[in-house]
């Protein structure tokens, strides 16, 4: 038995941004369009999203302070915009940081001020149908321009606060509608390439192996690691290639729809307390602790460890399951090589007495998936 919840309208393809008025006029005529900062190289589809709401006569009210890992200053000020303005709908335009600063304001819109002490300790099941916060909750388009964060699809809303980055769930967080179009990944770099598709990859992979997983889920993850091991190596060579971006795209939105309802595993929260301490990216802070995790946690799931393992090399179906599921150490190690992605936390700069702010998290001691000695143990071979 399991339950299965997708509500997100997506429109997907090439070109696919040119109806985004058609699509939002029916929300209403004044829009706040929330973004990282109006500068080179997204400055130039800002203007264009700009243009095109305001060819339906849609009046744009542009918040663009979004920073990589919001904070809760950053919502409270675009909420306060969003209520200033009264506006009739959000659109979210860019990565995951974008989407999630738009969720919360979206969520909240109509309460008199955002209470983070109550959306961090009461929004934290990502299966509990939570009843509204505010009877003024905002529809919410999004138009992602990573192929990663799978934001668009999910219930989950992640906001920084201090050192910690806690992830606020609620059924309303679901976009409305989101516009997947491949041609918006073009100019991503090299390293928000690798990062970001390398999170959709973990996205997939711990939502197949959680409890909670499904028939629905694993054959959305199963596909969703796939197109990212034939095409993430590729895109980072050859980043204007559509045919890749467009695979990238579709296998984000795959293991988005699976994170949502499956859940994730270990490295996930272990990489929001990495980034929340030493500001390191999310995709990259998973890539890190991926090795030892999976070196610490195959034998504990050997049919599906030993399925994924195959996708990585087709001579592993010769193998035994419990031979091929302890490969899976190599060939992962190999494929974030390939995408420049095999880093420890101190290649990254992180200093010892970081480490140790790491290893003392409290969270450690309250995660379901394995004692806190084993949690810091991933941490230290990490290391």
């Amino acid at each position: 038995m399991f339950n299965y919840f997708q509500p997100s309208k997506i429109h997907f393809g090439q070109g696919m941004l040119e109806k985004l008025a058609k699509i939002s006029s029916k929300y209403g005529d004044r829009c706040m369009l929330v973004t990282t900062p109006n500068v080179e190289p997204l400055d130039k589809l800002f203007g264009r999203v700009k243009n095109l709401l305001s060819s339906e006569g849609i009046e744009v009210i542009h918040f663009d302070k979004v920073l990589p890992n919001p904070t809760v200053e950053i919502v409270n000020e675009g909420f306060k915009l969003a209520a200033e303005h009264k506006v009739d709908f959000i659109l979210a335009v860019g990565g995951g940081s974008s989407i999630d600063t738009a969720k919360i304001i979206a969520l909240t819109n109509g309460l008199e001020s955002i209470d983070w002490d109550n959306l961090f300790s009461n929004y934290t099941n990502p299966f509990e149908n939570y009843s509204p916060l505010s009877e003024y909750k905002l529809p919410l388009i999004v138009v992602p321009t990573t192929s990663g964060t799978g934001s668009q699809v999910t219930q989950a809303a992640v906001i920084t606060k201090g050192l910690e980055k806690n992830t606020i769930f609620h059924p309303n967080n679901f976009s409305n509608e989101c516009i997947i179009d491949p041609e918006l990944m073009k100019t991503l770099p090299l390293k928000i390439t690798a990062s970001t598709g390398f999170d959709a990859f973990t996205h997939a992979f711990e939502s197949y192996i959680n409890k909670r997983a499904s028939v629905f889920t694993d054959i959305q993850g199963i596909k969703a690691m796939k197109l990212v091991i034939e095409n993430l190596p590729k895109a980072v060579m050859d980043g204007q290639n559509l045919e890749y971006r467009e695979n990238l795209a579709i296998a984000d939105s795959l293991a988005g729809c699976s994170l949502a309802n499956s859940g994730a595993s270990t490295p996930h929260p272990l990489s929001e307390i990495i980034g929340g301490i030493t500001n390191i990216s999310h995709g990259e802070s998973l890539a890190v602790v991926f090795p030892a995790f999976v070196k610490w946690s195959w034998n504990n799931n050997i049919t599906k460890f030993a399925k994924v393992a195959r996708q990585f090399n087709k001579e592993l179906y010769k193998a035994e399951d419990r031979e091929a599921a302890e490969a899976l150490y190599d060939e992962l190690v190999k494929f974030l090589k390939i995408i420049g992605l095999y880093k420890t936390l101190k290649d990254f700069g992180v200093t010892e007495k970081q480490l140790e702010e790491i290893l003392q998290c409290p969270i450690l001691g309250f995660l379901p998936f394995g004692s806190k000695e084993e949690l810091q143990d991933i941490i230290r071979s990490s290391y």
